[in-house]
């Protein structure tokens, strides 16, 4: 972590609080009554708060509230069984009112008369001074971001079960996410349980931190706090089997074959504490020469630094077969098959689902492990 002259001009956080360092907190809940449910939170705790040595805090110096309502009904009606419709919002600062989180969103939950259920949320999340963005450095501001997520889902009690929900995000930075998931689960009989989960993510983001080098103006604190745009892709498919051959004897398997890809472009530097703004390179009287490794070499005036190429392609695959024996009454014998494969390039190009597949050849690594339990009977 780079060390500054002063955090406060960093922050601007409230490192002059004279309060000892404090945590409050309090909430207000109504979770009965037919129709109307609400929440309301609000809760503070001081810049120096920091109690590691009992548990793990992961950011502090923050003053928030909650508020949820919602309104249900659930009494069935000609279109459906039961229904809620809620908003909820969420606002944080720091002892200095610097917007650390917020937004405002709300959803509609229905549950149909065949027992299929469906949600929709959307909203948006407000602009804020994000304190982790540059590991350690100055705040810097995040654009408003409007999200909105829908889920469809069968009953839970089927044979054949399956769901599926698709988010789909943008924000005023030109960042957007496509994320897709969805899940199959059959049944053929007592002895058999099957399982499918794919995912498909797609999403560009405006603020990917790269790294912090030395040599930058005086309004980052001489440091070049450098970031890019990255356009990140990711195919999965998560596969459970288990069947059960005996009482005493059953088998599972998992396997989960991935791919993913990121590429970088339009690098650049925070411009100034508590702005988005980035100088980028290859403007603004910056230079840069392009590497044969795909490096970048750049030219700012008398400095020249290079970056390398942050590009990535990953495919890997990850199995487990379990052979499971309980031989005798307490007594139980494993066999187990682990594939563990991977293989990691510096790619520019985005990742398709036959890339997901072809992980299934990616080099790697097998292990057979025989473990063994006993239980001995204390006369």
């Amino acid at each position: 972590m780079t060390s500054f002259p002063s955090r406060s001009n960093i922050s601007t956080s409230s490192a002059n609080c004279s309060l000892p360092p404090h945590t409050v907190g309090t909430a207000f809940e109504r979770t009965g009554g037919r129709h109307w449910l609400w929440t309301g939170r609000f809760i503070l705790q001081s810049p120096a708060f920091e109690p590691n040595d009992i548990g793990q805090l992961v950011t502090a110096d923050g003053i928030q509230e909650d508020l949820v309502i919602r309104y249900r009904e659930t009494t069935p009606g000609r279109f459906f069984r039961n229904y809620s419709i809620g908003f909820f919002q969420l606002n944080e600062w720091n002892y200095a009112w610097n917007r650390q989180a917020g937004g405002a969103h709300a959803d509609i939950a229905l549950t149909f008369h065949n027992f299929w259920t469906a949600t929709v949320e959307t909203g948006a999340n407000f602009r804020k001074l994000d304190e982790r963005l540059t590991r350690g450095g100055p705040l810097m501001a995040t654009p408003r971001e409007w999200t909105t997520t829908a889920t469809l889902r069968n009953r839970a009690a089927a044979r054949f079960g399956w769901n599926g929900s698709l988010t789909v995000a943008t924000d005023e930075g030109t960042g957007k996410t496509l994320n897709a998931r969805g899940g199959l689960s059959f049944r053929p009989g007592a002895q058999w349980q099957l399982s499918l989960n794919p995912t498909y993510f797609h999403a560009i983001n405006s603020q990917q931190y790269v790294t912090t080098l030395g040599g930058g103006r005086t309004e980052t604190y001489g440091q070049r706090y450098i970031f890019s745009f990255i356009d990140r892709s990711t195919w999965s498919t998560q596969v459970r089997m288990g069947y059960t051959l005996r009482p005493d004897l059953d088998i599972d398997v998992y396997a989960e074959p991935f791919a993913a890809s990121g590429r970088y472009y339009n690098f650049g530097e925070l411009s100034a504490p508590s702005s988005r703004v980035l100088k980028i390179y290859d403007t603004n009287g910056t230079t840069v020469l392009p590497g044969p490794d795909g490096s970048r070499t750049i030219t700012d005036g008398a400095a020249t630094f290079t970056l390398r190429n942050y590009d990535f392609n990953i495919r890997s695959f990850r199995s487990n077969v379990v052979l499971r024996w309980e031989w005798r009454p307490g007594s139980t014998l494993y066999l187990v098959w682990q594939q563990d494969r991977k293989i990691t390039e510096v790619l520019r190009d985005s990742v398709g689902l036959g890339d997901m597949f072809r992980s299934l050849r990616a080099p790697g690594s097998s292990y057979f492990a025989v473990k063994m339990s006993f239980w001995l009977p204390v006369k």
